[in-house]
């Protein structure tokens, strides 16, 4: 947010150079040509450094802000003095930085510089009082009283927007809490699921083929065998259901890991080739909501895509995780994902969701006849 907008704040004091040039030359013979010309290239110099410089290093705090407006009302009032003082129309820069500063959503700041800004002005008029008391006095009063209007309005509007965005910053913190609960909600669902299958089903099944091995061969012969080998390929599917409901190498070895792992049985299953490109650091942020993304993109491969060649990619780049799941399969259309939404399938829908509930991004990459793209960025 401070970044943003110490880029925002550049480019209006960019733009300030519009109205100043003009104002500073209206003054005519009142204007001291060279120091004028200097000053607003001084100034041109400073606000072109000053844009370029937090786009590489942006300021995040507001000691930063206020020294450099403390530069910008320097130069103004630098500006106004040679170019023709309580006759300058430069003078009337004065009412508009306080409204820049409310970019910054700082009352303090704002009302600080805005106070300044009404010294500035008076400064600036103080020459013009002994010989023009009456008629120019109340004129100076009009004007500052117009300034200190301004300066309070603009408080008030950073105050109103400080709230604002404090609201909405708790309010995506408490999205992302509720993200983070529905998900640990979800991973031990998942374990009990686990733990249930393997002490029920998977231990029934394996004390079947026992019973079964202890049978003589010349009570059942094949059929003994097909049964056999029938079981074994049930608790062998069972055993990587429970892998995927609550895989044990996402916690102890990490994403990477436990993505190829899942890839590997997906591969098996779905009759394809998988490559990877992990290149991230273990442990991740959302690495979770990163594997069940990944769960569900592989799943629908399987199912739908008839594809020949899978890749998942994951990296980190600009404070981002980006996973990349691309297949050479027979791709689909808004309408078709749509169409599969009201059946029922909202696999996909809840995941994006969930992307995005975690400030994340997803796009899709797809058309009739392939290939597929789907891509996931999520904050680091």
């Amino acid at each position: 947010m401070a970044a943003e907008t110490s880029r925002h704040v550049a480019w209006v004091r960019l733009m300030m150079l519009v109205p100043l040039v003009p104002a500073g030359l209206q003054a005519g013979r009142s204007v001291a040509a060279l120091p004028f010309g200097l000053l607003a290239a001084g100034y041109a110099l400073w606000a072109v450094g000053r844009l370029l410089w937090v786009y590489r290093w942006p300021v995040t705090d507001a000691r930063g802000a206020a020294a450099a407006l403390v530069v910008d009302l320097t130069l103004i009032t630098a500006l106004a003095a040679v170019s023709g003082g309580r006759n300058s129309a430069v003078r009337y820069a004065y009412f508009m930085w306080p409204m820049a500063t409310v970019l910054w959503q700082l009352p303090v700041v704002t009302a600080v510089f805005g106070l300044i800004c009404v010294a500035g002005y008076t400064v600036m008029s103080v020459p013009g009082l002994p010989t023009h008391r009456a008629d120019w006095t109340w004129s100076v009063m009009s004007d500052q009283t117009y300034l200190l209007w301004t300066v309070l309005a603009s408080v008030v509007i950073a105050k109103l927007l400080n709230r604002r965005t404090q609201r909405i910053d708790d309010l995506l913190r408490s999205r992302e809490l509720l993200l983070e609960d529905a998900l640990q909600a979800e991973s031990r669902e998942r374990g009990d699921l686990a733990d249930a299958l393997h002490d029920g089903p998977v231990q029934t099944l394996t004390v079947a083929v026992q019973d079964l091995d202890e049978v003589p061969e010349r009570a059942g012969g094949d059929p003994l065998t097909r049964i056999r080998a029938e079981l074994r390929t049930t608790i062998g599917e069972i055993r990587g259901i429970i892998v995927d409901l609550h895989p044990q190498a996402l916690s102890t070895k990490g994403l990477g890991p436990a993505l190829k792992a899942m890839g590997q049985r997906c591969a098996q299953r779905g009759g394809f080739s998988v490559e990877y490109d992990i290149q991230a650091p273990t442990p991740l942020a959302h690495q979770e909501l990163l594997y069940s993304v990944a769960r569900e993109l592989l799943t629908n491969v399987v199912k739908h895509a008839r594809a020949t060649e899978v890749s998942v990619h994951l990296r980190t780049q600009c404070g981002e995780t980006v996973l990349a799941v691309h297949d050479n399969g027979r791709g689909f259309t808004p309408a078709v994902a749509q169409q599969r939404l009201h059946e029922g399938h909202i696999g996909l829908a809840s995941h994006c969701a969930r992307v995005e509930s975690a400030g994340g991004q997803w796009q899709v990459d797809s058309a009739p006849g392939g290939p597929t793209t789907v891509e996931v960025r999520l904050p680091s």
